[in-house]
């Protein structure tokens, strides 16, 4: 992970929380088709909101079900300006398998030391790798919305995303 110059990423014991600034950061990652690309928050940013979804794991059944709602609410979320980016710290090659068996069509990014995820409070320290949770960021920086835990069986965790992001 590179860090954006002058913005060192401290981890933080606690989520970040809503009004707060989100931490900056690029990571590789891999897109829809698999290819490998750099993703530099501050860019996808500058083209508006960012939906933050970490997970656990690649391939595990809950993960795969919570980023595949996710893709099935993509269109919804796109036709409203909103980038969908899935995040954990898994390695490039399990993220590049991941996207051919599924196509998310949104990237995949690699934390592989886990410092963006513990940035944003989202690290799980007893399994040593990025909790399932939800941060919403509008374009300039500022987190609008906090999902600490995720549970993509739970509708009423979806109907608090959508509502933070005015499409409720």
């Amino acid at each position: 992970m590179r860090e954006p110059p002058g913005k060192p990423l401290p981890a933080r014991r606690e989520p970040i929380r809503a009004g707060e600034t989100a931490p900056l950061f690029v990571l590789p990652a891999v897109a829809t088709d698999g290819s490998r690309f750099e993703l530099d928050l501050a860019e996808w940013l500058g083209l508006g909101p960012v939906l933050l979804v970490f997970y656990e794991d690649d391939g595990m059944p809950i993960c795969t079900r919570e980023l595949r709602a996710f893709a099935q609410e993509e269109p919804l979320l796109a036709a409203a300006g909103i980038q969908v980016v899935g995040i954990n710290t898994n390695g490039l090659g399990s993220h590049e398998r991941f996207q051919e068996r599924d196509r998310f069509p949104f990237p995949l990014v690699s934390d592989f030391h886990g410092e963006a995820v513990k940035a944003f409070g989202m690290w799980d320290e007893r399994e040593k790798k990025s909790r399932r949770g939800v941060v919403a960021i509008e374009g300039d920086g500022r987190v609008t919305y906090v999902l600490s835990h995720f549970n993509p069986g739970a509708v009423n965790s979806f109907a608090g995303i959508f509502e933070a992001l005015g499409l409720a």
